[in-house]
């Protein structure tokens, strides 16, 4: 780091600390605008925000990790997601922002009703607020603090305080006003930057080809890391044991259970924010499609090139500096390979991608904590300006917790499956509020408990008790949902159903999909109103074909192979028309 680069990151700290000053009366009117920003954002800023929030510090070394130890197609892992994204783009953007309220949590007590409604918002609350949101935010900590250790050398406590110091004050000051125009600057440098470093790898490799050819030299032409999908043993059936490999097996789970399993199942709660925070549904469905093209069409593969370009530089972990591992190799190739001035812009990135995440979760936990906690259940009658004075109290207090959290944690890589599992009982609920009116209260806390106690009893009973070896990470989201759908069916049909004019009111507001029978016959909707999802089922079929065509298109480009890559790029520009054909004909 020169004097030029620390320039830029000063000037990039100060910038930040600005948009905090200049937004902070106007989110203290309310919590309204504190938490979604008096629902007023456009869809290209909610949709570059979504991308910014999802583009961490610990993204790049996660997906470089993954990379090196087993190869492109294990990214999986992520990119499967990319199904969910799009079934929440055309079945709940606008189901969501015509809720109209301020949390997901807050959802629950429109959705049923009763105690077992309010019971379901504190547990919620305390669930996302302190558990799901602060591990979120230690995980993505844990990624800095490696990321001072190789750039700077600078021990844990020292990273802790000047990576969390300016983040926790501009987004306590400014809210999600804040947090969404910080974003837009982040999202703008760290993408630039990530796209330069790549550009620098292509270049000292000679090229695409040349990167590809030194990978393979160092790998052998018969290696599984240039491939997008897992090898499938070819002289095996789908009905022999020999068939399910490792790597199949977990390509199976990532591409048929994951996606609908986990908790962002309908959106995921910080997508969910930026939705509820749009100007009109049209907004909210826009911005979360230019999102999902953005995060998996547009991101992946800067990282990718990089990650391969430290396979032929660094072949295996005895070949890497000391102190450095297969996830913080990436730190290293942006300090070793960047020029002046362009190191100081990847550091700054490096903190942007930081810092646009972690803001979001601190507000998105103060306002579980305020919304869903606080002013429901202990300080009811509190004015405006008392409740934004508690949401950046508790700003503080979750940054501090998270902090914490990180220096107990190793591996990225690990936190992240480990979190899969644990929230994987919950999804196929949070999907079914929506579509059957059976679903009550108790069906998502016994979706919420089943997972959380069968997922830890998962990873902890085997290595306490020496009875087997632990389950893998795919396994033990397979178990966890297999008991958790069991367990849910079972309370549904054990437990009373809403109460009928609870979900007259909702099927009103919300005119969801599905298996509305019953209360749909009892709602008068005008013939314009009424759910009719036919043609969001063709979108989201294009949608999965535009993201993973263009994705994959990209990618073999980048890799040299010219007649799959457009091959590729027709299915997506495909799925693209499809999309805007029907768009262009749907009234929103």
């Amino acid at each position: 780091m020169h004097t030029i680069d620390w320039i830029i990151l000063v000037v990039y700290f100060l910038g930040t600390a600005v948009v905090g000053l200049l937004y902070m009366r106007r989110a203290g009117k309310s919590t309204k605008d504190f938490f979604v920003s008096g629902r007023d954002l456009p869809w290209w800023i909610a949709g570059t925000s979504m991308v910014a929030t999802s583009f961490a510090s610990d993204t790049p070394l996660f997906v470089t990790g993954l990379i090196r130890k087993e190869g492109i197609w294990r990214n999986w892992v992520w990119w499967s997601f990319a199904i969910g994204g799009m079934f929440a783009v055309f079945f709940m953007s606008r189901l969501w922002r015509r809720s109209e309220v301020i949390t997901d949590v807050e959802f629950t007590e429109l959705r049923y009703s009763g105690k077992p409604a309010a019971i379901l918002r504190g547990f919620r609350g305390v669930y996302l607020a302190f558990y799901i949101n602060c591990i979120t935010m230690a995980w993505v900590i844990l990624a800095m603090l490696k990321f001072f250790q190789v750039a700077f050398g600078i021990g844990r406590w020292e990273a802790l305080v000047i990576s969390c110091g300016i983040t926790v004050t501009y987004s306590a000051l400014s809210g999600l006003w804040g947090v969404v125009v910080t974003d837009m600057i982040q999202f703008a440098i760290a993408i630039f930057a990530s796209v330069v470093l790549a550009v620098r790898c292509v270049e000292i490799n000679g090229g695409f080809t040349g990167l590809r050819d030194a990978v393979i030299g160092v790998k052998g032409a018969s290696s599984a890391v240039l491939r997008f999908f897992p090898e499938f043993p070819s002289a095996k059936t789908v009905f022999s044991k020999e068939f399910w490999t490792p790597a199949v097996t977990s390509f199976f789970v990532f591409l048929s259970i994951q996606w609908w399993a986990n908790k962002n199942s309908d959106g995921g709660s910080v997508i969910i924010q930026r939705m509820l925070a749009c100007k009109s549904e049209k907004d909210s469905l826009l911005a979360s499609l230019w999102f999902n093209i953005a995060n998996y069409s547009l991101r992946t593969w800067p990282w990718v090139i990089v990650a391969l370009a430290s396979i032929a530089a660094f072949p295996t972990l005895k070949h890497l500096p000391k102190g450095v591992d297969d996830e913080s190799v990436y730190v290293h190739m942006f300090m070793t390979l960047l020029p002046t001035g362009l190191l100081g812009l990847m550091v700054a990135s490096f903190f942007a991608a930081f810092m646009s995440t972690i803001s979001t979760h601190i507000n998105l936990a103060s306002a579980y904590f305020v919304n869903d906690i606080y002013k429901r259940f202990l300080v009811k009658q509190a004015g405006e300006k008392h409740y934004v004075f508690i949401a950046r109290i508790a700003s503080v207090a979750f940054m501090v917790i998270s902090a914490l959290m990180s220096l107990k944690f190793k591996s990225i890589k690990d936190i992240f499956e480990f979190l899969l599992a644990f929230s994987s009982g919950v999804g196929i609920v949070y999907i079914l509020r929506w579509f059957w009116w059976r679903v009550n209260a108790w069906t998502e806390v016994a979706a919420m408990v089943t997972s959380s106690v069968v997922s830890i009893l998962l990873y902890v009973a085997p290595v306490k008790l020496e009875l087997m070896r632990r389950p893998s990470s795919q396994e033990t989201l397979l178990i966890t949902v297999l008991v958790s759908l069991v367990v849910c069916l079972v309370v549904t049909f054990l437990t009373r159903p809403v109460a009928e004019k609870t979900l007259v009111e909702f099927y009103r507001r919300v005119r969801p999909p599905g298996f509305w029978g019953p209360i749909a016959a009892r709602v008068d909707l005008p013939p314009e109103a009424r759910p009719r999802y036919g043609r969001d089922l063709v979108n989201w079929i294009a949608g999965v074909a535009l993201i993973f065509g263009s994705m994959f298109g990209l990618g073999k480009l980048c890799l040299g192979f010219w007649t799959s890559g457009v091959v590729y790029l027709i299915v997506g520009a495909a799925g693209a028309f499809v999309i805007y054909w029907n768009l262009s004909r749907q009234h929103m």
